[in-house]
């Protein structure tokens, strides 16, 4: 089993409830941390940086067995209004080196309590 990675949250990001289920998710979809899969509604939709759509909380949830978790997570950003929120940072993982990642993650409603929608983006750091 892989070990957990660093994960490192900037000092400016909002500790409030709502961000910390965001924040909660976003791990999840990088496969650092599980959560309970009724957050995904039955007609979630999970979009990715090269990966097909997967369409649906059962189809998410065996996504999520097989992720596989970078080696660090630098967490810079954490913003949420009304039914939508935004994780954003730096990740390594082993044999790719440093990338930025984005998860926009979307409530079915502003109570924040199921994702409708994540879209989620790896890029190449240029840095």
């Amino acid at each position: 089993m892989p070990l957990a990675p660093r994960v490192h949250r900037s000092p400016d990001c909002d500790r409030s409830a709502t961000n910390a289920k965001v924040t909660e998710i976003a791990l999840a979809l990088m496969g650092v941390v599980e959560v309970d899969h009724g957050v995904f509604s039955e007609t979630a939709s999970w979009d990715q940086t090269a990966t097909p759509c997967v369409l649906g909380r059962d189809a998410i949830t065996a996504h999520l067995l097989n992720k596989v978790p970078p080696q660090s997570i630098s967490i810079d950003q954490v913003v949420c209004h009304g039914k939508a929120g935004t994780v954003s940072g730096r990740l390594t993982r082993d044999g790719i080196g440093t990338m930025v990642f984005c998860h926009v993650i979307r409530f079915t409603d502003s109570s924040c309590r199921q994702v409708g929608q994540a879209v989620s983006f790896e890029h190449r750091d240029a840095a």
